[in-house]
């Protein structure tokens, strides 16, 4: 069990540096410590209640909290801080929450939790003193270790919601610990390594990455709460980080820096990429003012989150790499049956990293989830011949035009090479004669000196699309609706009225 794991640190290293934060750092001995009152608090204030909200910033009272939530043996669930109130507060009914742990940083959101009959309780308002006793071996806490039920849902991790209402997913202790366990044998990550945790807690990629991984193997975390690129490379600098791992739009905010050049990054061995695509322009830039080349990772909430990412030794240009270790994948057709080497298909993924199912969602998840185990992804990929996974498009997402299957992500891949281009998200749309017909949304760089019309764009389009892929129209946006994690909501997008942007094809 990784809380265990984390205990041991706590008996093994005690003096060694756990999480540095934007407020105060902590030994694992320390961790270890507030990790044990925080279960005493949580069962004086929560009784029996099987489940905890957690509205807190990537730092080490989420640490605390979390792992205090699973000493006392409950379900933590941990919520997006940057959603509205009324976007909250429906989440934590779906959970059944009567109680969320936050600070006073998050004011607004409490109180809003707290009128809807939700009880907040701040961090702050808690006492963590306690003598430094029995730290050096499992036995002599205040509280024995829950028994290990592998079955035991050890979180509810709700989905980013952008094709639809956000579901709960339901994360076992067996998720969670063999996903971080896979995730350290194929990084080869080992325990003198420092990670920066910029990614949020309510993002499963953060959670697994930022903090179950890095504090099982007993690596020292740098918690920045607020996006900061200047913040970021000070933290490089000075803290020798070894591994960041980053969504693609904070890796461009880096990129978009002035005089940021290859010592910025100099102490990087891991800079993995997840949670959307990665544009390919966005790589050779990271390599050309850094030197740095960027991991791409391949990943879903329902699969704890790692399913796939290239490392250093086994990195090949528009591949999420291969599967972690005890992780099956399978390429199958409309039939389900699996396809060869090179081939498109829907993805599908067995292992122990898959999900027990959506929160009070069956049927949902005997959408997803095969008699046999197979999670039904709905994204488009091939597997080359050396086992390198390339995701390609999502089944929901592929446009049918008259008999031709279109890949969005393709497009969109063509259109940010575009110099101009800051953001792109293609849609099908329907079409009397074609029955479907790729859009594109374009959002530009900002202070261009001359702006590309819509007309510029298909030109530039043909030159590296086959025609019938060329968007038929193209409408520039001021900005591109997306989620916290940076991915586009494509649902939002919609054909401006009364007349496009886009100029005649």
């Amino acid at each position: 069990m990784l809380l265990e794991k984390i205990i041991e640190q706590g008996g093994r290293q005690a003096s060694r540096l756990a999480i540095l934060d934007d407020q105060r750092s902590i030994t694992f001995r320390r961790l270890v410590l507030g990790a044990d009152i925080m279960a005493g608090h949580i069962d004086r204030i929560v009784g029996d209640d099987d489940k905890v909200g957690l509205l807190l910033p990537q730092s080490s009272a989420f640490a605390a909290a979390f792992l205090g939530t699973r000493w006392s043996d409950r379900t933590a669930v941990p919520l997006n801080y940057l959603l509205r109130p009324p976007e909250l507060i429906a989440i934590c009914r779906d959970a059944g929450l009567t109680t969320v742990f936050t600070i006073r940083f998050f004011q607004n959101s409490a109180t809003a939790l707290q009128e809807a009959g939700v009880r907040t309780v701040f961090m702050e308002d808690l006492s963590f003193s306690s003598p430094l006793i029995g730290l050096s071996r499992l036995t002599g806490f205040k509280r024995r270790l829950p028994a290990y039920r592998p079955e035991k849902i050890a979180a509810i991790i709700y989905t980013s919601g952008t094709s639809g209402e956000p579901k709960g997913v339901m994360l076992t202790d067996h998720n969670l610990d063999s996903n971080a366990a896979a995730a350290i044998e194929h990084a080869r990550f080992d325990q003198r390594m420092t990670f920066l945790g910029v990614l949020p807690m309510f993002h499963a990629l953060g959670i697994m990455s930022c903090f179950l991984v890095p504090l099982s193997l007993g690596c020292t975390v740098v918690y920045q709460a607020r996006l900061n690129p200047a913040g970021i490379f000070q933290a490089i600098q000075k803290h020798k980080i070894e591994v960041l791992v980053a969504v693609p739009s904070m890796y461009a905010l880096l990129a978009n820096v002035k005089n940021a050049g290859h010592a910025a990054l100099a102490s990087v061995r891991y800079a993995v990429s997840g949670g959307e695509p990665l544009p390919r322009s966005l790589c050779e830039c990271f390599q050309r003012q850094f030197g740095i080349t960027l991991l791409e990772g391949f990943g879903l909430t329902e699969t704890s989150p790692m399913v796939s990412f290239s490392v250093p030794w086994a990195n090949k240009s528009g591949s999420v790499g291969k599967p972690l270790p005890r992780v099956q994948l399978r390429i199958v057709d409309d039939g389900g049956h699996t396809l060869g080497p090179n081939q498109d298909g829907e993805l599908w993924i067995k292992g122990p990293s898959v999900m027990k199912g959506y929160y009070r969602r069956p049927a949902e998840t005997a959408q997803v989830l095969t008699t046999d185990g197979w999670l039904k992804t709905g994204d488009i990929a091939r597997i080359d011949d050396e086992g390198f996974l390339f995701i390609t498009g999502r089944k929901k997402e592929m446009i049918n035009m008259a008999g031709e299957k279109i890949a969005p992500g393709e497009i969109e891949e063509a259109i940010r090479r575009h110099p101009a281009v800051l953001l792109a998200a293609v849609i099908g749309v329907k079409d009397a004669q074609r029955g479907e017909v790729p859009v594109a949304f374009i959002q530009l760089a900002p202070a261009l000196e001359e702006k590309p019309t819509a007309q510029d764009i298909r030109i530039f389009l043909r030159q590296r699309l086959a025609p019938y892929k060329t968007p038929r129209d193209v409408y520039f946006i001021e900005e591109m609706p997306r989620l916290p994690t940076g991915k586009i909501i494509k649902r939002a997008l919609s054909i401006p009225q009364p007349s496009p942007l886009s100029e005649p094809v």
